[in-house]
């Protein structure tokens, strides 16, 4: 049976060795991760939440 796993010298992604379209496709997904949390937060923060309770709920309490 032979080892057909690669080893990480085999690897063209290993230590350094990635080429530049990998490197910046990988900081545009990184970036734009970011930016998407930030407007979803900034919504989120901004959105009124309505926690005013009922002034009368409707159960008769004897």
């Amino acid at each position: 049976m032979q080892n057909s796993e690669p080893t990480l010298d085999t690897i063209e992604d290993y230590n350094g060795k990635e080429n530049n379209e990998k490197r910046m496709t990988i900081w545009l997904v990184i970036v734009a991760g970011l930016l998407i949390g930030a407007i979803y937060g900034l919504i989120q923060a901004k959105s009124a939440v309505s926690d005013a309770l009922p002034a009368h709920s409707g159960i008769i309490k004897y």
